[in-house]
């Protein structure tokens, strides 16, 4: 089916901006698709895959292209090919296995810079105040009020832990190294587990994106006790405590050209997956700009490694409730992380399952408020797959 040249068209919108000589092309569509892009003319005319939907569940609506400027400007135009995401018949799909092409005219005044594209989704969030703050072992925490520029709240929760006096692991339902089809379970049941073994927590975070209307089963790379749990040959980012016992944000061997020195599987101890490497050296990088789920305010949880690589950075941005926090955008993220001194930082699983719990004088306790508290028709605090936990070295 060609619907190009008809009023009824599954491209809403298009916009792009520069990186280098390359253009990232975001393509609007009007209902969730998976997408491939067709550039060139004659023997150059080429199938180019979409580089976005390979860590974030939800936005299908949204397809990101990565595509040759001088070429893009030469041809003036290039083709999306729409495939129907799911199985269900739709406005446009009727049939399965049904490709919907369409052409798209190249703007090239409508092109930004990599700068604009980056800051667009920043509301230029700056601390307000310290509303608590604590220590236990070699794990310090602090709850703090950021503003945006209009004097909304957005809180922010952070825990940071000294690798010569902390271990970092990956909780599983019932500290186990296994995945097992719809076990899952909260944040502190996993930290409790852990307990039960014989290990002193001292805080924990949520873990990565996971399939919670499936099974559970994480979306990246999880390693517990030396054992690959879940997805061995990923291709997504995780947080990593190496063998050596070094910490580690970013992609396996082989899997990014970007990440120097990147691990083997087997160089792995624990592991925990993510979403996005929003801070790379020092500054910010894979913010999702333009993209819905990366420019969204929501709540958010994020790792970080300090430059020296002796210290660890867990982060919770609560969202979703206006008068208490409003959440924070990936750029946002990005910048909080730095100001609690993250040289490399790692978003991961948020919304509703964003949890930050820390021990205190009374034991292991939430802070944070999750999303789904104020979703009566879900539990409390959600159940998930991973986690990561702080624990107490033995002296």
């Amino acid at each position: 089916m060609d619907t190009t040249g008809t009023e009824k068209r599954l491209t809403s919108g298009t916009e792009y901006y520069r990186r280098g000589k390359t253009l990232m092309t975001y393509v609007r569509a009007a209902e969730r698709t998976d997408a491939f892009c067709v550039l060139g003319e004659g023997a150059s005319r080429r199938k180019i895959p979409e580089i976005s939907n390979r860590r974030e569940p939800y936005d299908f609506r949204t397809h990101i292209f990565e595509l040759d400027e001088a070429e893009l400007r030469a041809c003036g135009s290039f083709e999306v090919g729409y495939t129907r995401h799911g199985n269900r018949p739709t406005v446009f799909f009727t049939e399965p296995g049904q490709v919907i092409t369409e052409k798209v005219e190249f703007d090239p005044a409508s092109v930004i810079s990599q700068e604009e594209a980056y800051s667009r989704a920043d509301r230029h969030l700056s601390l307000s105040e310290t509303t608590a703050s604590g220590s236990a072992g070699g794990l310090s925490w602090v709850a703090e009020i950021y503003r945006t520029e209009s004097g909304e709240p957005v809180r922010v929760f952070t825990m940071t832990a000294d690798l010569s006096r902390v271990s970092a692991i990956c909780g599983t339902p019932e500290a186990k190294p296994v995945f097992e089809p719809n076990k899952i379970s909260r944040v502190i049941e996993e930290a409790e587990a852990v307990e039960a073994q014989g290990g002193k927590v001292l805080g924990a975070v949520n873990g990565d994106f996971f399939d919670m209307f499936g099974d559970g089963h994480p979306s990246g790379l999880c390693v517990s006790m030396g054992l690959a749990v879940a997805n061995p040959e990923s291709n997504n980012p995780f947080f990593a405590i190496l063998r050596t016992g070094e910490p580690y944000i970013g992609y396996l061997a082989g899997r990014s050209p970007r990440d120097d020195n990147a691990p083997q599987l087997d160089d792995i101890a624990e592991a925990v997956g993510g979403g996005q490497v929003i801070v790379r050296n020092g500054r910010t990088d894979e913010i999702a700009p333009l993209e819905p789920f990366g420019e969204r305010t929501h709540p958010r949880t994020a790792y970080g490694i300090s430059e020296d690589g002796k210290k660890v950075i867990a982060t919770v941005v609560d969202g979703r409730r206006p008068e208490w926090s409003n959440g924070a955008a990936l750029a946002e993220l990005a910048k909080i992380m730095t100001d609690h001194g993250a040289y490399t930082a790692l978003n991961t699983d948020g919304g509703g399952s964003s949890t930050f719990i820390v021990r205190t004088g009374g034991g292991l306790e939430m802070l944070n408020h999750p999303a789904d508290l104020v979703r009566p028709t879900e539990d409390l605090i959600r159940p998930l797959f991973d986690s990561l936990i702080f624990v107490e070295r033995e002296s």
